[in-house]
């Protein structure tokens, strides 16, 4: 099967004509989100990485398997998914990418909404209009760049906001739908280290951070009122945050907050305490290999089954 623009299936079939057709999936992000293909900045990945030989083949099995045009969602989708992330993307450059042709705009559902026939938005959230889900990771490499935690929050509000704005404005009128990732855990504790000066703990004495941790901590525990406020200004759109928290550090494996469902995933977004374990997984501490992908690929079914409000089980 061969894909057109959009991913569009150039094979002729039409999803449209099924009366059971599950929305398009669009990866954005950074090198974590290019992982799914198996490369960095298109090549297989320096030996830095750790991965084994066959990991990047891995990989694409991997993501075929949750989510490629044979997986559960895929047979029923209205396109193939798209995996549009750049290794070392920050946030103001993945603001530039969909600014400037990386953001899908084709039309999967025929509307009878026409520009200036009626309301810009709808009031509701309507999951039998849903085109497309956004499923976005991005912000890491603000603070591997030595961004402090508050600009770092501020990028990834703008990164939030404009894919709405934009997908408002190429199907007015249509539900939107996102599945926000908090930061993942870091283990590349070297690198902190590194960014000392000027990004140092104390500037006087030139003592290092010697973790990412901390920044992280403090960028996610913003997310929540983040996204609330998109849902506030996008009424339409479903926001879900896959948050790495464990449950029993809330009240639940999911929660409600500020309009929007908070999913706790705990270990299948790299909550792991033992340090061999959570290696075996993400080996250079940053980037997961196949092992890791299949353990994250849960916690982001998890979100997809939230947003088309438990219409599928993507976790029998």
């Amino acid at each position: 099967m061969s894909h057109g623009k959009d991913g569009e299936n150039s094979d002729g079939e039409d999803a449209t004509t099924s009366t059971s057709y599950l929305p398009q999936l669009v990866f954005f992000g950074d090198s974590i989100t290019e992982g799914w293909n198996g490369t960095s900045f298109g090549n297989s990945p320096s030996s830095f990485r750790m991965w084994s030989s066959n990991e990047p083949t891995l990989i694409r099995e991997t993501f075929n398997k949750h989510f490629g045009s044979n997986s559960e969602w895929g047979k029923r989708a209205l396109r193939p998914p798209l995996i549009l992330g750049i290794s070392g993307s920050k946030t103001y450059d993945f603001i530039w990418r969909i600014e400037n042709g990386e953001f899908p705009t084709s039309r999967l559902i025929e509307s009878d909404y026409e520009v200036g026939g009626g309301e810009e938005t709808n009031s509701s959230f309507e999951l039998n209009r849903l085109e497309r889900i956004y499923i976005v990771l991005m912000g890491t490499n603000n603070l591997g760049g030595g961004m402090l935690p508050e600009p770092t929050v501020q990028g990834m509000d703008a990164v939030g906001r404009k894919i709405l704005q934009l997908h408002q404005e190429s199907s007015p009128g249509t539900p939107a739908a996102i599945l926000f990732s908090e930061l993942l855990p870091r283990q590349d504790d070297h690198r902190a280290t590194k960014m000392c000066p000027p990004r140092c703990k104390d500037l006087e004495t030139l003592e290092p951070y010697t973790s990412f941790m901390p920044a992280i901590d403090k960028v996610n525990r913003a997310l929540p009122g983040v996204l609330g406020g998109w849902r506030a200004d996008y009424p339409n759109s479903k926001i879900v945050l896959l948050s790495a928290q464990k449950e029993e550090d809330g009240l639940g494996e999911s929660e409600h907050e500020d309009s929007i469902t908070t999913i706790r995933c705990g270990k299948e977004m790299f909550a792991i305490d033992n340090d061999d374990e959570f290696h075996s997984y993400m080996p250079d501490g940053l980037h997961p290999n196949a092992k890791g992908y299949d353990l994250w690929a849960r916690c982001l079914k998890r979100g997809l089954e939230v947003i088309m409000e438990d219409t599928i089980n993507l976790l029998r």
